[in-house]
């Protein structure tokens, strides 16, 4: 098998894995050891460029289709949501709970997206908590600081290329 695309980034190593149908997953550090039996080189080849340019700030937004087959109706509801909130701004667990019609399942969101594979294609990380804190993906909060602030700090620089880079 060729090499496996992937990306530096300021927060690791990114390998996006695609199927036929879409992105299944973005592996963060060393190489994955467990691949989709349905990997789809060009597909994933084409998430790559799409994540190199949105690290570059070349794009705002990264449409890169899903494959999100193991995922439940609920996660990809929340999912999609999540995909709804501006680049460069934020939105609550609770109103993400709200944009998905389960007023009060602020937790399950959270659950939602600390099972999310395919962040930040899944902006998860402009997801916080109703006090303004960041919160959430585990030990990793630098990270998630540092995508709010890159996003941040491009929007004052100017206007981003809008456009949707499907893979």
């Amino acid at each position: 098998m060729p090499p496996l695309p992937f990306v530096e980034t300021p927060i690791g190593r990114l390998w996006p894995l695609a199927t036929a149908a879409g992105l299944v997953a973005i592996h963060r550090g060393p190489a994955p050891a467990n691949l989709p039996t349905d990997l789809d080189l060009t597909r994933s080849r084409a998430a790559e460029r799409a994540l190199r340019r949105w690290f570059d700030g070349s794009l705002a937004s990264l449409g890169i289709t899903l494959d999100l087959r193991d995922s439940s109706p609920f996660d990809r509801a929340v999912y999609a949501a999540v995909r709804s909130i501006p680049y460069g701004e934020t939105a609550s667990y609770a109103e993400v709970a709200l944009m998905v019609g389960h007023p009060g399942a602020a937790r399950a969101v959270g659950s939602a997206l600390a099972r999310c594979e395919v962040s930040p294609v899944v902006p998860c990380h402009r997801v916080v908590h109703a006090d303004g804190s960041i919160g959430g993906w585990g030990s990793d909060l630098s990270s998630k600081r540092w995508l709010l602030e890159r996003e941040t700090a491009a929007l004052s620089r100017g206007p981003m290329l809008l456009s949707r880079d499907g893979a």
